[in-house]
């Protein structure tokens, strides 16, 4: 089982273009690169921090987690030691080199969430959140696979899975990254 905190994003590229919502990708084109992950934890509720907002699970082989749980989960109240709590998660990234004038506009980033609660007895519900950064290439690191994007207001790093796809991009270079995660989770 992997730790909630430290999901990585290391999948199949062959999901993401059917993962990355409606305009995040040019017709008929799949996403330069892109990385999913998706996983399931299940464990018996042994701690509630309703003031930090934390639950810690022990899971059927005995390993605690810790789940920050979302302001936007309202029902935190109802959950009780002992309680078996299923959490199923997706995390998707798509990084899309769109070089030059080819790029729309300048730097931005758009952030777009979805809440879903059930009406059930017990407390469930979804969260999808979408990240989308364009921005422009600052530095590449190709020992590292590293590349730094200047964005609207802040710069930030990833790592593309596939070197080869450094290959023709340089510094100015305008691109898109998407980050998708979506988590739902159920108390049985």
């Amino acid at each position: 089982m992997s730790k909630m905190a430290i999901l990585t994003l290391a999948g199949t590229l062959a999901l993401a273009p059917f993962l990355l919502p409606a305009g995040t990708q040019a017709e008929g084109t799949a996403p330069a690169t892109a990385t999913a992950a998706v996983g399931q934890i299940t464990g018996r509720v042994v701690v509630v921090n309703q003031e930090r907002r934390q639950l810690a699970i022990r899971t059927p082989d005995g390993a605690f987690e810790v789940i920050q749980v979302p302001e936007e989960v309202r029902r935190l109240d109802e959950i009780r030691i002992n309680d078996t709590l299923t959490i199923s998660y997706l995390k998707a990234v798509a990084i899309d080199l769109r070089k030059g004038t080819d790029a729309a506009g300048g730097p931005s980033a758009v952030v777009t969430r979805d809440i879903e609660r059930e009406a059930t007895r017990r407390p469930a519900g979804r969260i999808e959140e979408i990240v989308q950064l364009t921005g422009i290439i600052e530095a590449i690191d190709r020992s590292t696979a590293e590349v730094r994007i200047r964005g609207a207001e802040e710069a930030v790093t990833v790592t593309v899975e596939d070197r080869n796809l450094l290959v023709d991009v340089a510094v100015g270079d305008s691109v898109t990254v998407t980050y998708v995660s979506a988590i739902a989770a159920r108390i049985e």
